[in-house]
């Protein structure tokens, strides 16, 4: 009987250890803004709870600010899809915040689609966080009070089967999931031995391995009981 809640308390004990490992998913928004992001700013800006954001045109300073609130735990990618909502605002370039690295693409049939894929090694906790900065083109004799809104949609981890992964081609850089990159992200990716994204299975190989044991802590402990009858 004691060697039975010996395992049993075993059991218990591993799931108490690891039970923060599990339950340390990243939860929050994605969001659009019309001005700078800041941690505590009002979010009526932005595309938050639902909010109508317009851009205003500023000519070559026009510019739409991407975003991600936090609610819990660590966000480390990025993956949304920008679309204006007027045809004379359209994509002329991207730039990342701090600690952000990926891709700001305009979407090859429509200009005024953006997918943007970024990650961040360290990740960004609760808060307000700027990812993103998009600067738009808008079209020559648009009058100056007209305005462009914004929709911001999250999307999966974007992947090319038709590229190569981890492989330069003509001068080319793929990443893992066939997205053409910088040389520095494709080094990062793929020449880097210590890629976070391989950590994030640890914590349940841990824990798959730890009931493993109990389950046979316990098999043995009964199996024994039964030759002492």
């Amino acid at each position: 009987m004691k060697k039975k809640n010996l395992v049993l308390s075993l059991i218990m004990l591993l799931c108490v250890a690891f039970y923060p490992s599990v339950a340390n998913a990243a939860s929050g928004a994605v969001f659009g803004s019309s001005v700078t992001i800041t941690d505590g700013m009002d979010t009526s800006n932005t595309t938050l709870d639902g909010n109508t954001v317009r851009i205003e045109n500023n000519g070559a300073n026009t510019r739409v600010y991407l975003g991600v609130q936090v609610t819990s735990g660590t966000v480390n990618e990025y993956n949304v899809t920008l679309k204006l909502g007027n045809s004379n605002f359209t994509f002329s370039r991207g730039s990342r915040s701090s600690g952000w690295s990926g891709t700001i693409t305009q979407d090859s049939s429509d200009p005024t689609i953006v997918h943007v894929n970024l990650t961040n090694e360290n990740g960004v906790t609760t808060g307000l966080h700027q990812v993103a900065t998009i600067t738009l083109n808008v079209d020559s004799g648009v009058e100056s009070t007209e305005t462009c809104s914004i929709s911001i949609t999250q999307e999966g981890t974007p992947t090319n089967p038709e590229n190569p992964t981890c492989e330069i081609v003509d001068g080319k850089y793929y990443d893992d999931n066939g997205v053409e990159v910088t040389k520095e992200e494709y080094e990062e990716i793929c020449l880097n031995p210590e890629n976070p994204q391989t950590g994030s299975f640890l914590p349940y190989a841990v824990i798959i391995g730890g009931i493993v044991v109990a389950v046979g802590l316990y098999m043995f402990t009964k199996k024994n009981k039964i030759y002492h009858i």
